[in-house]
């Protein structure tokens, strides 16, 4: 399938988005440091001296967008993320979103701990558990979904008293830990079992609104799985009994933005964009009656926005409620997903 012209300038937004990141790399590479107060973690640790509202805000961040590394070495984050994907049906290569008479929703935990090894150097992983079912049947159990790993560098500090955003680059790996083939049902996948290269760039700085602190990030990411995986019997691709294959994924990944503003130092309002793309798998293989067939599933893409509500005991401390929601998208899920997530900065 073609790509739409709509698709064709998401494609294109998002590749002027990471060259514009890499020319900042450039313009503010001898850039001066800031002070602690300037950081660009999640949380704002408090400064001996605070002079504006920019340094007094307390943020947990936004539910979608990715985090640039900490600024302070020795700090450790925990969050842990609670998400109930509810299936509303499919978008249909043409856009239009057809009703599942049994939807497929699931339960996911997942827990964001990212070390600061230096003060511009993070290393973050995203262990993950899920459980599914639909009006047929559940998964057999919860299950480890694939691994995500990743070292973050910041190049350039957020400087809040010049406006001057910050900039990490991210590099790191997926290890393929969820189960993806000869599964006894279908909900017991939660892999793709392939490695995949994680890469991308994250940016964000702070503005004065109406004498109320605006945060305002942005970042594009990639990722590329770098093997091919046998398959056999049901899969997470797909596949029904009797099948002996092979499948390699395509590159994918996102981009967006998100607001965070401050109505006053403990409570904020949040809101993400995202634009979720992916290229399409290959397959090969024969079904259970020995007919060999080779194919490639539609690339897909989905829009989603997602509003919540943050609250800050402390600057270490702090909650997000909110809910992502799909839009607009093809070939994918259309679904809506409460969650609710806990900061804690140590």
């Amino acid at each position: 399938m073609k790509n739409s012209p709509f698709q064709k300038s998401c494609q294109f937004l998002s590749a002027s988005f990471l060259t514009l990141l890499l020319y900042s790399t450039v313009t503010y590479a001898n850039a001066q440091t800031t002070t602690l107060s300037q950081q660009t973690s999640d949380v704002i640790v408090p400064s001996q001296q605070k002079t504006n509202v920019l340094d007094d805000q307390r943020y947990t961040g936004s539910l979608l967008s990715p985090s640039g590394a900490m600024s302070l070495a020795g700090l450790l984050a925990i969050e842990p993320y609670a998400q109930m994907t509810i299936s509303r049906g499919a978008y249909q290569p043409d856009g239009n979103v057809k009703n599942n008479k049994h939807r497929t929703d699931n339960f996911i935990n997942f827990t964001l701990i990212k070390y600061a090894v230096t003060d511009h150097f993070s290393v973050q992983s995203t262990p993950q558990i899920r459980y599914a079912w639909n009006g047929h049947t559940t998964s057999s159990s919860l299950h480890f979904a694939d691994l995500p790993v990743e070292l973050q560098y910041r190049w350039i500090d957020q400087d809040n008293a010049s406006y001057r955003p910050s900039l990490t680059t991210i590099l790191g790996m997926t290890f393929p830990t969820g189960n993806y083939s000869n599964l006894g049902r279908a909900l017991d996948g939660a892999g793709n079992g392939t490695y995949a290269l994680r890469f991308g760039l994250q940016s964000q700085a702070a503005y004065n609104v109406f004498n109320h602190a605006l945060r305002v990030r942005v970042w594009g990411v990639g990722r590329q799985p770098l093997n091919s995986v046998n398959i056999k019997n049901i899969s997470n691709y797909g596949t029904s009994l009797g099948y002996k294959g092979n499948a390699r994924p395509g590159l994918f990944g996102n981009t967006g933005f998100s607001l965070e503003y401050g109505f006053t130092k403990e409570w904020l309002l949040s809101f993400d964009f995202v634009y979720d793309w992916a290229k399409g798998t290959r397959m090969k293989g024969t079904d259970k009656n020995a007919v060999y067939n080779r194919r490639v599933t539609g690339a897909s893409h989905d829009i989603q926005l997602a509003p919540a509500v943050e609250y800050n005991w402390s600057p270490k401390i702090g909650i997000i409620v909110g809910t992502a929601l799909t839009v607009n998208g093809h070939n994918t899920n259309d679904f809506v997903q409460p969650q609710f997530a806990v900061m804690m900065l140590f």
